[in-house]
């Protein structure tokens, strides 16, 4: 299927922006994981997170290059094989599964960040090992539960060589529902949980006044502050990515006006591939001590000094290195 009608220019421009897109996430994330991989302060259950969050987005962008970058350079199978193949591969399941492993992430990096910053010294709010074991099964679980029907309707058109959506036609209200839950599911409830979560966090370490004078104490809540900073970076430019193309899948089956492969369409699909690609760049700009880790590890050097030396103590709830 040619996007933007028959364009040979559009269609160049298009590969050309996916195609940058696709290797930044991948480069990108790939260095992330690896930074925290193989540094020992690193490997911290907060940034077991971010690894996942790191994992799903990688997810988005090695299933959206089959949809965008390859299909006008190979001859997609049709018939039974097609569908399989839109299903697997070319229809971009995957990537909306990955879409909703990210947010979902996200939300349990908002708790973290709560419980950590609101009940310090309160056990029941520590991340540990154990917890992200259910917190990476449930995410990963309820991602793929959201995705199944995309799933199961999903076939390979011949007369349009693309993979298109089919409802059941007595049921027209059907993909309204749906499209209406992924729009809840991962764009409004967790952005508002996100918005009340960081709203009590920030209230506590901006404009709350601190009761103690301890530089270890200061060291820790400046520490806080900087991670917050960052993770509150993300998660808003999740929802400035995400809204849009939640919205637009939704509208296009209440609103005709909204078509496959408009402009509005590959925009959409434009911001959310976005997203997927600069996590790691945000972690790179806001963070020194990931800077650092970043450059030795690009470097191939050693880094000399695995002890945090910002001060931050273990009642940060991450000794230092949820870094990224």
């Amino acid at each position: 299927m040619a996007f933007y009608g028959d364009s040979a220019t559009a269609q160049i421009a298009l590969t050309t922006f996916f195609s940058f897109l696709v290797v930044t996430d991948l480069i990108g994330n790939t260095l992330v994981i690896l930074v925290i991989v193989t540094n020992k302060t690193a490997r911290t259950p907060m940034n077991f997170l971010l690894i996942n969050l790191a994992v799903a987005d990688m997810m988005v962008a090695i299933f959206i290059a089959p949809r965008f970058l390859f299909m006008n350079a190979i001859n997609h199978p049709e018939g039974l094989a097609g569908t399989i193949i839109c299903k697997l591969i070319t229809g971009g399941n995957f990537s909306w599964t990955g879409g909703a492993c990210s947010v979902f992430t996200l939300v349990a990096i908002a708790f973290e960040r709560y419980y950590a910053v609101m009940y310090p010294y309160n056990d029941k709010g520590k991340m540990s090992i154990k917890k992200l074991r259910y917190i990476f099964i449930g995410v990963w679980l309820g991602a793929a539960v959201l995705n199944l029907p995309l799933f199961l309707t999903i076939y390979y058109e011949a007369s349009k060589h693309f993979c298109f959506e089919y409802w059941p036609p007595d049921l027209p209200w059907l993909p309204i529902a749906y499209a209406s839950v992924w729009w809840a599911a991962a764009g409004v409830f967790p952005i508002f949980s996100m918005a009340f979560l960081y709203t009590r966090v920030v209230y506590n370490l901006w404009f709350k006044r601190s009761e103690s004078g301890n530089p270890a104490q200061q060291a820790v809540i400046r520490y806080r502050k900087r991670a917050t900073k960052m993770v509150i970076t993300v998660s808003v430019i999740y929802a400035f990515c995400w809204l849009p193309i939640l919205t637009t899948y939704m509208l296009s089956y209440a609103h005709p006006q909204f078509k496959y492969g408009d402009v509005t369409h590959i925009a959409t699909i434009g911001l959310s591939t976005l997203n997927s690609s600069v996590n790691p760049l945000v972690y790179t700009f806001q963070n020194v001590r990931f800077r650092k880790l970043l450059k030795d590890l690009v470097c191939c050097k050693q880094s000399r000094n695995r002890v945090d030396t910002s001060g931050t103590t273990n009642t940060s709830h991450t000794a230092r290195k949820r870094s990224t």
